[in-house]
């Protein structure tokens, strides 16, 4: 499904000598986050070949990448051995010209280079790219964070990295593997029921509050320093976090699936927007603005085509906002809203995606190294399953209530209208979002993503007549007193 306006987003080369943005909208100024006390812990990594010390409580995004917890600004420290190249191929290809100084270190002497990024309306990202070279390739440090941070950072996160280093075939006492993530919490026990209409298992939410979006300016760093890409994804929707009281709720444990929507159709005699109109828009292979295109004869029975044919066990995709809503009316309910749908997902203790703090491409259907989208597909993980997968595939990525598919797959309608700066007004007890707007929220990536874009608290949306191959829905009911 073409991205259109929810989030801002762009890529940061790590030559750092060009900015491509996609979207790009006026933000609020970034947040100015205190570094506090920096603790750093042994790290080794059999991937890029070094030991070290990484700061505790940051997040591992790649091997060797790690982002500071809880998100918001968008400091990052990336560690990365090169085989192959000179030190001299590097600094060339990637442009680095402000040589800052030198670094010795035991077996290893470091040049520092320094740059910086004006990011509109966001402020100012400070560089400093430190290279080292071994007989065994080229090994690179580097830091990106805010202006106003960069001092401090450089000193005690940066340099003391640089400074404990090592390639493992120097030295064989190397520091034991620690993890810059905490633990998720400890799984609860899930309440289930099924729904008279079609057969469908929901899901136990209970009443309660819970924190909804995030703290200021999401920042999110996904790229590799390998392929010279920091892959820099700004979301400017996600705040301000704001405490959220629910009633409680059942919610549909996964997407509604081809099977279900025809008992549906089937009942009814429910004619979809597509094939009243003739047309759907399945992905298709070409430039980005060129994926999504209106093919005739393409609806819910034939999602990828005229040709293709949908499978029982997927999830239901091709409807519109209104036809999900006309569903889950039939079955007893209505769409979740967007509250519902994030409490669900994420549950009371914050975590980033469904199952905790740190991504796992093996717990969801993302874009593998099956996905058809070369640019965007990351080829360590592979769910088999080159676009849709059966709802239910991945046990494993379940939410603290046991809702399945939460991130990936499909693209999830909610019943809200969309808007931008709604968590500024939102009331604290059941919001319902705007009272109207031209576009509906969508929640929780898809098949097409990867794991900036399948985070709990990412907002997307599209004209409610909107229908795609990665868009798809659920439905809740909520608890009667």
């Amino acid at each position: 499904m073409m991205k259109f306006n929810a989030s801002t987003h762009a890529t940061l080369f790590v030559m750092l000598v060009a900015l491509t943005a996609c979207n790009m909208k006026a933000a609020a100024d970034a947040p100015n986050a205190d570094p506090g006390d920096v603790t750093l812990i042994p790290f080794s990594s059999e991937e890029l070949g070094i030991s070290g010390l990484v700061p505790e409580g940051w997040i591992e995004v790649k091997p060797g990448q790690f982002l500071r917890m809880p998100g918001g600004d968008p400091t990052f420290l990336g560690q990365v051995a090169i085989p192959g190249t000179t030190r001299e191929q590097i600094t060339a290809n990637w442009q680095l010209t402000e040589n800052t100084g030198n670094l010795e270190t035991p077996g290893l002497t470091w040049e520092i280079y320094r740059g910086e990024l004006e990011w509109p309306n966001a402020g100012t990202l400070v560089f400093d790219v430190a290279l080292s070279e071994s007989a065994s390739g080229v090994y690179l440090v580097v830091l990106v964070t805010l202006s106003d941070e960069s001092e401090l950072l450089r000193e005690t996160v940066m340099v003391p990295v640089i400074q404990a280093l090592v390639p493992t075939n120097v030295t064989a006492n190397l520091p034991m593997e620690a993890s810059a993530t905490p633990p998720s919490s400890e799984p609860r026990s899930i309440d289930t029921r099924i729904r008279f209409a079609d057969g469908m298992t929901m899901v136990y939410v209970p009443a309660g509050e819970f924190e909804m979006g995030n703290v200021g300016i999401q920042w999110v760093w996904s790229g590799s320093l390998v392929s010279s890409d920091l892959d820099l994804q700004v979301f400017i929707d996600e705040s301000p976090q704001h405490l959220v009281y629910l009633d409680a709720f059942w919610i549909d444990q996964t997407e509604v699936t081809v099977e279900k929507f025809r008992t549906f159709v089937e009942a009814t005699g429910y004619e979809t927007i597509a094939e009243s109109d003739g047309w759907a828009a399945p992905w298709t292979d070409g430039t980005m603005e060129k994926e999504w295109p209106h093919v005739p004869g393409t609806d819910w029975q034939h999602p990828h085509g005229p040709e293709s044919r949908a499978e029982d066990d997927h999830p239901v995709v091709q409807v519109s906002w209104d036809d999900a809503a006309a569903f889950c009316d039939w079955a007893g309910g209505g769409l979740p809203t967007e509250a519902q749908w994030e409490k669900a997902a994420r549950g009371t203790d914050g975590r980033f995606w469904p199952w905790g703090d740190t991504y796992d491409g093996s717990r969801g259907s993302f874009c593998d190294a099956q996905c058809p989208v070369k640019r965007w597909n990351q080829d360590s993980y592979d769910d088999g399953y080159a676009l849709t997968a059966p709802v239910g595939s991945f046990p494993s990525g379940a939410s603290p209530y046991g809702t399945l598919d939460m991130a990936g797959n499909v693209w999830e309608w909610v019943a809200d209208w969309y808007g931008e700066d709604y968590y500024a007004y939102s009331p604290d007890e059941n919001p319902t979002g705007p009272s109207f707007a031209t576009e509906r929220t969508q929640r929780g990536g898809a098949w097409y993503d990867y794991e900036s874009w399948v985070r709990t608290t990412v907002r997307h949306a599209t004209p409610p007549w909107n229908r795609a191959d990665d868009l798809g829905f659920r439905c809740a009911i909520p608890v009667e007193p």
